[in-house]
């Protein structure tokens, strides 16, 4: 054999050996996964992206590009958000990656099919494709908003859409929310129904529903109308406070300190010398419209987005007959109970299984006057957990924690005896633990302890949003470290009449140029959720810290609007205050996330979706 064959042989060879690394690189493959089953109208649509290279090959991770559509019918969301790169890309691993554009805010549900189209370079220097297609669909999100409702109405038409939120009214009815009114109605109600029978009893607790509705059917049209933040005003100290001191002192009425009934002027000026049955319903419809303010600030989600959507709509007529529909609902359990004289007629003022409900009624009103001034919402926790514990042990000595026993007490007295001592032992628990924790009229003993040797915390402030290399995180937090945060949410706060339109669109430009997210906070000095916000939101170190990447701008509406703030107020869909309006990265105005107040976790969960 020749050398020339020779070497043919042994070229021929190695291309045989070396051909499958020559040979075209095997297809990548793409799985997608949706963030969640529904595309939600008004928040974003967000797509996991797994995109895995075939063997031997590598991904090049800033060369991979995603194109999102909708065959067969219109894009249903907007222009996609930059790609977010979930991990470090490996050699020879999948690379993840975060897809995410809005779902705009004035869609119908509806079905629609998404295909992902994926071109990524590998490190062969080749370009490698993939798709995927399949349906989803477009809904609004579990939580009842103004358009949600809005939408069932325009689809369903007017008597179904009453019928469902009587449904919900009478959903409310078996909420704790109304509990604390059966005592009442078993005191204004039972004492008149005792002898006269089941008719009368339905009349009269029929009356006494209805005063309850009319209060929220004066909501629904106040809300339409002259105030649309009633829903604010409603959960507000100045309607809470008033409201826990009556159901407080309602709770002393079960445990035997007085007998509860209808207020002497009301008996005297209303049910007239003769007591009369007209007048008698006339003093049961005054009790109904006060057990109507007392359950008005224990209101729902539902409720909540019911007076948004009746105050979009302008019209006191329809939010008048919805809220009373939602009112006849809340007060069916009331009607149930005032109307049998059997569960009403009489309720046994000492001994027995009997009296013990009474009692645990009683626990019940205070229990919902604490709910009411809670932490957050009214007193500060170092004056609102001592108060507790003192109330506690009040009610364990009304509850008969220290009465005595003889030896013919039966199972039952030394049973509720019992339960008083166990309130008692609860109380005494609950006082002295609020005073370590907090303090009470003083400094609290282990904060004092704990201050020398607690660990500093250091705080960071917020990236960009984007996803960022280990690295490069890194390094970032440890310069960051040394910034300090401000105390507060830093805003640029303009006022009525100071050429607001000018100065958003400005603002608006700016930031988009830039590639930030705005913030905008519709304010005014009589909103006390305004205020709620400004002192128990706007300044979390968490939510300033996130804040940080956002254009923030308080728009105050404290004086009267004038045509310039009515028609930004019209552009940002704000039907009251506290409003806050988000804009993403792009200049988009998200209507689907505009909220009015939110606790501190669930702003800073909505600010970290903003893009």
């Amino acid at each position: 054999m020749s050398p020339l064959n020779r070497t043919q042989i042994l070229v021929a060879i190695l291309l045989v050996t070396l051909a499958p690394s020559l040979a075209a690189a095997g297809p990548i493959t793409l799985q997608v996964t949706p963030g969640a089953e529904v595309a939600e109208i008004g928040k974003d649509l967000i797509l996991n992206l797994t995109i895995t290279p075939s063997a031997g090959e590598s991904i090049l991770a800033n060369k991979v590009e995603v194109i999102v559509s909708s065959p067969g019918g219109e894009v249903f969301f907007g222009a996609p958000y930059p790609l977010r790169a979930l991990d470090e890309a490996a050699p020879g691993m999948p690379v993840r990656f975060e897809w995410a554009a809005p779902v705009g805010a004035d869609l119908l549900p509806q079905q629609a099919t998404l295909q992902v189209d994926v071109s990524a370079t590998t490190s062969a220097a080749e370009v490698q494709k993939a798709s995927w297609s399949n349906d989803i669909a477009i809904d609004f999100g579990e939580e009842w908003s103004a358009d949600k409702i809005a939408n069932y109405l325009d689809n369903k038409g007017l008597p179904l859409f009453l019928l469902v939120v009587f449904g919900f009214g009478l959903l409310m009815s078996l909420s704790p929310c109304i509990y604390p009114m059966i005592p009442i109605t078993l005191a204004v109600i039972g004492a008149q129904s005792q002898e006269k029978g089941t008719v009368h009893g339905l009349i009269m607790s029929f009356t006494y529903v209805v005063g309850m509705a009319l209060v929220y059917a004066i909501m629904g049209a106040l809300s339409a109308t002259v105030f649309s933040g009633i829903t604010a005003f409603m959960q507000s100290p100045v309607v809470l406070v008033p409201i826990a001191l009556l159901l407080f002192g309602l709770s002393f009425s079960m445990f035997g300190a007085f007998e509860l009934e209808a207020p002497a002027f009301l008996r005297d000026r209303l049910q007239g010398p003769g007591g009369a049955g007209g007048s008698n319903l006339i003093g049961v419809f005054a009790m109904g419209l006060v057990a109507g303010l007392v359950a008005s600030p224990c209101v729902g989600p539902f409720l909540a987005a019911l007076l948004v959507w009746v105050a979009t709509t302008g019209n006191w007529v329809l939010g008048f007959f919805t809220l009373f529909t939602f009112g006849m609902g809340m007060g069916m359990l009331l009607i149930g109970v005032g109307t049998f004289p059997a569960l009403v007629g009489s309720m046994p003022q000492s001994g027995g299984w009997m009296d013990t409900i009474k009692k645990a009624m009683g626990l019940l009103l205070v229990a919902m006057a604490f709910y009411f001034v809670r932490p957050g919402s009214v007193l500060p926790a170092d004056i609102f957990y001592p108060l507790v514990g003192l109330t506690t042990i009040l009610v364990a000595v009304f509850m008969g924690a220290f009465d005595s026993l003889n030896a013919e007490s039966g199972w039952w007295p030394r049973a509720s005896k019992g339960l008083g001592l166990a309130t008692f032992i609860a109380g005494i628990y609950l006082l002295l633990g609020s005073f370590l924790q907090h303090g009470f009229l003083m400094p609290s003993p282990l904060a004092e302890l704990s201050l020398g040797g607690e660990a500093q915390v250091v705080q960071v402030a917020a990236g960009n949003g984007a996803g960022q290399r280990a690295g490069t995180a890194a390094a970032q937090a440890q310069t960051e470290a040394t910034k300090p945060l401000p105390a507060k949410v830093p805003w640029t706060t303009i006022h009525t009449g100071e050429n607001v339109q000018a100065f958003l669109d400005e603002q608006r430009a700016l930031a988009k140029a830039n590639g930030q997210p705005i913030m905008i906070d519709f304010w005014a000095k009589w909103c006390v959720y305004c205020k709620k916000l400004d002192k128990d939101v706007w300044n979390v170190p968490a939510v300033v810290a996130e804040s940080q990447r956002f254009v923030t701008i308080k728009v105050d509406a404290t004086d009267p609007d004038d045509a310039e703030m009515e028609q930004i107020k019209e552009a940002f869909k704000v039907p009251g205050l506290p409003r806050v309006i988000f804009i993403d990265s792009r200049g988009e105005v998200l209507h689907g996330r505009t909220v009015g107040y939110l606790k501190a976790d669930e702003m800073l969960t909505l600010m970290k979706s903003i893009r």
